[in-house]
């Protein structure tokens, strides 16, 4: 395995304000992060200048930034493939008034690339295919109007029908934030053909660990912490190289009572796959 940029993403941390995030991040001996804003008044004039001087005091580097939308329900694969990323037209204005938002924010932060979630994407040839690919390139054009590059993250559809998309939208800055344990948690495929498929299309991959479900489809698998789950990582991240992928390993935890301890542990296990 070569050496890649090792991270965690700022929200797993669950720690509620931004700068706190950011410093904790760097005492855990992290080199980056994957940003977010962990409050909305984060982007008002006091907040950007309190994130500017954390991010040049502590020294981590923002591989990519992520943007999430105000009404997602995560409780089931049931809400979320109603209320996730830009599938229901309904709530399309009010999402894409958030990229641009955000996205410039972000920027003028000095982050060039954002990640996001779209939604449960159809396979082509779906009744609403068309009009799904329609609002993606909206939500897209939407952060690339503010100079940023996109990364729209893995596991609620196959690698193939994901690929297929990017081919369709015809955008080629726009790329995939690559997550093994979401094709375990959504049995949507596995994730080192995933890794295969997608290839020189990946920017930045998170190292999360899961579970399948006993009811793969209908229910969630289980996130675990990382190396006790069914995700291969020596095998996915010598998939990815072979690829291309030179990006940032982003370790994700979401799930479980102790965040910190989890995250660190994983930041010793990915070092010692990669010593």
């Amino acid at each position: 395995m070569a050496k890649h940029l090792l991270g965690c993403t700022l929200w797993s941390l669950n720690l509620p304000d931004t700068v706190q995030s950011l410093e904790t991040a760097a005492q855990m001996g992290f080199r980056c992060v994957q940003f977010t804003f962990r409050q909305e008044s984060d982007i008002d004039a006091a907040g950007m200048a309190r994130i500017r001087e954390a991010l040049k005091r502590t020294g981590l580097a923002v591989p990519g930034g992520m943007v999430g939308f105000i009404g997602e329900d995560w409780t089931s694969i049931t809400s979320i493939r109603r209320t996730g990323g830009i599938v229901d037209p309904a709530t399309l204005p009010e999402r894409l008034e958030r990229c641009r938002r955000w996205g410039a924010a972000m920027a003028a932060l000095g982050i060039r690339h954002v990640t996001s979630h779209a939604g449960f994407l159809p396979e082509a040839g779906a009744p609403n295919y068309a009009a799904v690919l329609d609002r993606l390139g909206q939500m897209a054009d939407a952060f690339h109007a503010a100079g940023l590059t996109v990364g729209l993250e893995t596991g609620q559809e196959s690698a193939a029908v994901l690929m297929h998309i990017l081919k369709d939208l015809g955008r080629d800055w726009v790329t995939v934030n690559y997550d093994p344990a979401n094709f375990i948690l959504y049995a949507s495929d596995d994730p080192v053909r995933a890794a295969r498929v997608l290839g020189l299309r990946v920017s930045i991959a998170h190292m999360k660990d899961g579970l399948p479900s006993a009811k793969p489809g209908e229910l969630w698998g289980d996130e675990v912490p990382l190396g006790t789950g069914k995700v291969d990582f020596r095998a996915v991240v010598a998939a990815l190289e072979a690829g291309g992928f030179t990006g940032a390993l982003i370790i994700e935890r979401e799930a479980g009572t102790n965040r910190l301890g989890d995250i660190a542990a994983a930041k010793r296990y990915l070092e010692a796959l990669m010593a």
